[in-house]
């Protein structure tokens, strides 16, 4: 079982980012929305939703929203958000990114980070191929990424806390191009104690823009943050790649 099978459906990945906050979600959208998006984009596939953050809040913009993840777990919370919401405009389903849908979209997001997960480049570029053959022509690809140098200045090798009685410690390392997290969990109010990790391949623009560029998905602009501003690899706590379909 690959770690984000294990990690992303566990109740204990919820609440240790509890803190990702709907306004978060909304900021971005609200930048897409203002920046890009418009009625010709009616129908948006959110590639790796977890628990439907941005999908709930584009379909709350109207749009006609699909997302998929691996998570059961997550699927099932984004669901039922959305019939808590009165959301009729979404669909969410279990499924695999590197397997694609047969229907085509006008618009395919992939925010917040859900890229970069698989051991190898040419399982991470297989996405980029999902995404064409997911997309019309001229349909618009939008990749919301870590900034892999700003990421290098600045983690933490190690954090520790507690939330609802569990203890818990995070220790950070870079290894074989990718930022690697060890997660341990411990309390009176877990059966016993729990192990996770994260890997994520720390891939910087070069390496998209080759990537893409073989793929036909011409980048039309990128962005270093949700409020529009230029990319700085030194600076930016983002990397927001725009991008077309041009068959």
């Amino acid at each position: 079982m690959d770690w984000f099978e294990e990690w992303f459906n566990s109740p204990l990945y919820e609440k240790l980012y509890a803190d990702r906050d709907e306004e978060e979600a909304e900021r971005l959208i609200e930048f897409l929305e203002e920046t890009l998006l418009s009625e010709q984009y009616h129908s948006i596939l959110d590639l790796g939703c977890g628990r439907g953050r941005h999908s709930h809040n584009l379909a709350k913009r109207g749009y006609e929203v699909t997302g998929i993840d691996l998570s059961p777990e997550a699927i099932k919370t984004a669901k039922e958000k959305a019939d808590e919401l009165g959301l009729q405009n979404t669909q969410f389903k279990v499924r695999d990114m590197r397997d694609p849908l047969p229907q085509k979209f006008d618009a395919i997001v992939n925010l917040f980070t859900t890229f970069g997960y698989f051991k190898s480049d040419e399982e991470n570029a297989s996405v980029l191929d999902s995404v064409t053959k997911m997309l019309k022509n001229n349909g618009l690809f939008v990749l919301d990424y870590l900034n892999a140098e700003k990421v290098k200045q600045d983690f933490v090798s190690e954090e520790e806390g507690e939330f609802q009685g569990i203890r818990y410690e995070i220790k950070r390392y870079i290894k074989n191009g990718a930022i690697h997290k060890d997660i341990a969990f411990a309390g009176e109010r877990l059966d016993k104690p729990r192990v996770y990790w994260e890997r994520v391949k720390l891939y910087g623009l070069d390496w998209f823009k080759k990537e893409m560029d073989k793929r036909n998905l011409e980048i039309i602009d990128v962005n270093g943050d949700y409020q529009g501003g230029d990319f700085d690899p030194q600076r930016s706590p983002r990397l927001l790649i725009i991008s077309k379909l041009s068959k």
